[in-house]
């Protein structure tokens, strides 16, 4: 053991959990003394640490209604030149009751050290501003949102902010004594979101916080009436050994975790019977006992040694490898959900490490990804127009046929797909390995392909920063959007396939294949613009056949704009004819009309609409 690696671990695990426990409160650091009644007042914003390679930052959260403060640590490599295309993978520092600043510059200079040695790759180290007693978690009383804040707040921030591989394989989740406690619920809550959980001499673990190892009743019953609001109900529904109940099928696939305890450690118990606890679930992990050492970070330091650095590259090795590897320009992603076999087409995506933005386009009922790709022009709008396009692929249901399922049509042939997490798995892909830009990642779909560019849309506005559907409607308005999302719209007026009034298809086919009607596009268009914040009063051009209604973004909100040809039917916009009497739209270019509109639009956050002005190319 080397004396700069002992040096790291006294103060790695010093800034985890500043005193040792937010219930186990032994003798506190200077900066992490017993909470008074100030120190209980909610700190969104801490004090700065400066320390070379680590910068202070805040960001605007929705949850807190505030700014909010974290550090981070950014290696040598993210500032090389060689690497200005580079994505690197992100740890997020929970540290223990009290703030934990205090070990942030001796963290920060041995994780330097760590990776000039190559002992771990380069990688963003987050500290996070867990307050001095948040738990993370979101108090039940709402004075402090914490895990609302680090999960829908923050992470998208960095995300969107730094060059991150901004998926579940680029993040790790690091945690000792309250910050262990909150590694192993938000890593269990949270599974598809982080790769590798690190839990270590966690606490609080019991099953109801009357008393902990270290710390008696009264203490136990102040921190449950902070944070739980005196409810152990929620204090249970709160803890890992729920969390991991609920989600263990999720947990088992692909997450790395490790808990690590000292056998003298008086929160040892209860970590046993967590560590049991995720053995009966079949949650893989491994389980590592330190002999003779207590909840004490000098200890666990000889003990651990550079075991800790294995670890980081188990979890980060392939990812970091994957986000600098060769790159293939067109390339056909197969991957499994649910256990079904899906498929992507990806053409015009970077090879030289750069990044660049992701037009997904997904085909009509009973199509495929080959025929989208001969139908839509998009290979050559792409290549011009230095985007990837990718031809995304529904469930085959017999005859190399295809259908999404947005849950009201061709549904019997469908019903057991997953759908939403296809495209989350798709979007996290082509970022991870093959060079989108997580800001300007588009959907577009035809018919079927656009009702479902709107299901996913819906449900997952944060991860888009613009959708088109064309020739499409809506089958329900119960759920919103959580954030405002830029939208075209696209409509033929004799189209008799998705009638632009609304109710059953003309067609028969796709009537009897409905179990539900369409809803009206005027109100489709409407829904859109309320959850946008558009402009109520559109702004019309017309140009022959083509009516353009433009309702501008308001402060906060995005731009809806709806694109009307009276003179064209159902299909790709451009498109040859298929049927005599429901003819595309014959006036324009379908792909080239959808790259128009995307060509300005990105994502900043989830907390924030996509910017709608014009990027610098």
């Amino acid at each position: 053991m080397t004396h700069s690696v002992t040096r790291f671990w006294f103060f790695l695990l010093a800034v985890m959990f500043a005193t040792t426990c937010a219930l186990d409160v032994c003798q506190p650091e200077p900066d992490s003394a017993a909470p008074t009644a100030a120190a209980s007042t909610v700190e969104w914003v801490t004090r700065e640490v400066k320390a070379p390679r680590v910068s202070f930052h805040t960001f605007d959260s929705a949850a807190a209604k505030t700014k909010v403060s974290y550090h981070l640590y950014t290696p040598a490599a993210y500032d090389a030149a060689a690497s200005k295309d580079r994505r690197f993978p992100v740890v997020y520092w929970l540290h223990g009751s009290g703030g934990g600043l205090s070990g942030i510059p001796q963290v920060a200079r041995h994780f330097d050290e760590a990776i000039a040695a190559g002992k771990t790759p380069p990688c963003l180290v987050v500290f996070v501003n867990g307050l001095v007693e948040g738990m993370y978690v979101d108090w039940k009383d709402g004075t402090a949102p914490l895990e609302t804040v680090i999960v829908k707040n923050l992470m998208p921030h960095i995300d969107a902010t730094y060059r991150t591989i901004a998926t579940r394989d680029g993040r790790l989740l690091d945690g000792f004594s309250m910050g262990g406690y909150g590694a192993a619920r938000l890593g269990f809550k949270f599974p598809e979101m982080f790769r590798a959980v690190s839990i270590v001499g966690a606490g609080p673990m019991q099953a109801e916080l009357i008393q902990a190892p270290r710390a008696g009743r009264k203490r136990a019953a102040e921190l449950l009436a902070k944070v739980y609001g005196g409810d152990q109900a929620y204090f249970r529904s709160m803890s890992p050994p729920t969390l991991a109940e609920l989600n263990a099928e999720t947990i088992t696939k692909g997450s790395l975790v490790r808990m690590v305890i000292g056998d003298k450690d008086e929160t040892f118990e209860n970590n046993r019977l967590f560590h049991e606890h995720l053995d009966s679930l079949k949650i893989p992990h491994t389980w590592t006992v330190l002999p003779g050492v207590a909840h004490d970070p000098m200890d666990v330091l000889r003990a651990m040694g550079d075991d800790n650095w294995a670890f980081y590259r188990a979890a980060f090795g392939e990812a970091a490898a994957s986000s600098s590897a060769a790159r293939k320009a067109e390339v056909v992603l197969s991957f499994r959900i649910k256990d079904q076999d899906r498929r992507a087409v990806v053409v015009n995506a970077p090879t030289d490490g750069t990044t660049r933005p992701a037009v997904i386009v997904l085909h009509g009922g009973m199509g495929s990804a080959e025929v989208m790709r001969a139908d839509t022009g998009f290979d050559a709008v792409a290549t011009a127009n230095g985007f990837m396009v990718v031809y995304a692929e529904g469930t085959d249901f017999g005859g190399d046929r295809h259908a999404w399922n947005t849950g009201y049509l061709l549904r019997r042939q469908v019903q057991d797909a997953d759908d939403i997490a296809y495209f989350d798995t798709l979007i996290d892909t082509l970022i991870r390995d093959h060079g989108a830009d997580p800001t300007r990642v588009y959907m577009t779909g035809g018919s079927n392909g656009g009702m479902m560019t709107c299901v996913y849309a819906v449900a997952r506005p944060q991860k888009l920063a613009a959708i088109a559907p064309v020739v499409a409607s809506m089958f329900t308005f119960d759920t919103m959007p959580t954030v405002p999302l830029p939208i075209l719209m696209i409509n033929g007026g004799q189209d008799e396939e998705v009638p632009l009034d609304g109710g059953m298809s003309r067609n028969a086919v796709v009537r009897a294949a409905q179990s539900a009607p369409f809803k009206p596009v005027r109100d489709v268009v409407d829904f859109w613009v309320k959850a946008n914040k558009s402009t109520p009063e559109g702004v019309a051009v017309t140009g022959g056949t083509v009516t353009t209604t433009t309702y501008a973004a308001r402060p906060g909100g995005a731009v809806t704009e709806f694109v009307l040809d009276s003179a064209g039917g159902h299909g790709w916009p451009g498109s040859p004819a298929r049927r005599g009497n429901n003819a595309p739209i014959a006036s324009f270019s379908g792909a080239e009309r959808v790259w128009a509109f995307f060509r300005d639009k990105s994502r900043s956050s989830d907390n924030h609409p996509p910017d709608n002005k014009q990027k610098q190319r």
